[in-house]
């Protein structure tokens, strides 16, 4: 279920602006790497943090608080506007 590796762990809502006029809401490691490789330039060290994080988060080994504030630290660095 929710608690092993299978990629549908989750975290607390995240929202952030994808255009001028939607917002995106993702809850879990698929959701938030698509983000990830959408929203942020592969070589800034807040998106490398924040995948290697999605990752682990996917093998159980980081908290969803911690992938989830990693997340929202990446987004922020590529100037995404964050609802947290």
């Amino acid at each position: 279920m929710a608690g092993h590796a299978s990629g549908l762990r989750t975290i607390r809502p995240v929202s952030y602006q994808e255009t001028d006029s939607r917002f995106r809401t993702v809850n879990n490691a698929n959701g938030m790497g698509r983000a990830l490789m959408e929203q942020c330039d592969p070589a800034d060290p807040a998106y490398r943090q924040a995948a290697g994080s999605c990752i682990a988060f996917a093998e159980g080994t980081v908290t969803p608080e911690q992938v989830r504030a990693e997340f929202i630290q990446a987004l922020t660095s590529a100037g995404v506007f964050v609802r947290e």
